[in-house]
């Protein structure tokens, strides 16, 4: 899986990095959704959704549950979330008709754990295919499924987690 470029190799080596970052590809990132990731996935609140659009110009929304899933697992590569009206603007899914690459970082606070993916998106509008994944999300205000191909998943470093986690705990009491 070549998912680094030329520069990403680059500053390993400038920074040491190379054989920590060897270890970790070979035993960390996965290009499949076990169940385990599945479970977390679908247990999720929320998460972070990244676009950019063909010029490059990037975008990150936030993704908030709605309904019973935020996040449905379809197989061992492919998970969909609903999509709602919002403030008419489009701008997430303006961005995967021209560029269907995407991101994804899914955070629980409480218990340390984040995750990392990166996908190809695409966008499911039309009536009569949205009516097959109604019976996943009790709301219906639905107004397109948003489909991910995984390209590949990192489980993201859990560092600091602990201390923003504190600090929302702190200005919370």
């Amino acid at each position: 899986m070549s998912i680094f470029t030329k520069e990403h190799n680059d500053l390993r080596e400038k920074h040491n990095t190379k054989n920590k970052f060897e270890y970790y590809f070979d035993n960390i990132v996965k290009d499949e959704i076990d169940e385990s990731l599945a479970n977390y996935l679908e247990s999720l609140e929320y998460f972070f959704f990244a676009t950019s659009n063909i010029n490059g110009n990037t975008n990150v929304n936030f993704k908030g549950k709605k309904s019973k899933y935020l996040i449905k697992v379809l197989d061992e590569k492919t998970f969909i979330f609903p999509d709602y009206f919002g403030n008419g603007i489009f701008h997430g899914a303006g961005d995967i008709l021209s560029n269907p690459n995407v991101g994804l970082l899914c955070i629980d606070f409480s218990n340390d754990k984040r995750v990392k993916i990166s996908g190809t998106a695409e966008i499911i509008d039309n009536k009569k295919e949205l009516l097959k994944y109604m019976d996943l999300f009790d709301s219906y205000d639905i107004q397109r499924v948003i489909e991910i191909r995984v390209n590949y998943i990192i489980p993201n470093c859990s560092n600091n987690l602990s201390i923003v986690r504190e600090s929302i705990l702190k200005d919370c009491n």
